[in-house]
């Protein structure tokens, strides 16, 4: 299991819902995340359509939390894939992403357990929109 923790500058990996008639079934690991050619990522299992690359890949530096969340709006602002509903996903959204033994790596080589059509790999820490208190929020670590 992950542990979670705090940390200041991380990258943000976004999520929205997508309403398909498969949601919620239980597919194949091959089969669930299917690349939608525009920049993002359908999970046939859990209905949330990712975004494939995350903010380090746009931005080059990690953010803290309060960007991150400026982040998520300006990506609504621009209708990224069509979409105005972006959010930053739930610890729970992002451990259903992690598989040990996947080989896909992040910005700096480590493996970071992200399935095949998030090949281009990203941060190794990702916020989520899990406050903690009034001053702290949850991120992810992938690895």
């Amino acid at each position: 299991m992950k542990t979670l923790h705090r940390l200041r500058y991380l990258g943000v990996i976004l999520a929205t819902v997508m309403m398909t008639g498969t949601a919620y079934l239980n597919i194949a690991w091959a089969a669930r995340y299917i690349d939608q050619g525009n920049g993002t990522v359908a999970d046939q299992n859990s209905g949330l359509l990712w975004q494939q690359a995350d903010s380090y890949h746009e931005l080059k530096q990690g953010m803290n939390w309060y960007r991150a969340l400026e982040y998520v709006d300006l990506k609504n602002a621009e209708k990224f894939a069509g979409f105005t509903d972006w959010r930053l996903p739930t610890i729970d959204e992002l451990k259903s992403l992690y598989d040990a033994s996947r080989p896909i790596k992040n910005k700096d080589g480590e493996r970071i357990g992200l399935p095949e059509p998030f090949r281009n790999g990203g941060s190794y820490y990702l916020w989520t929109n899990t406050e903690r208190g009034l001053e702290n929020a949850w991120y992810f670590g992938l690895g």
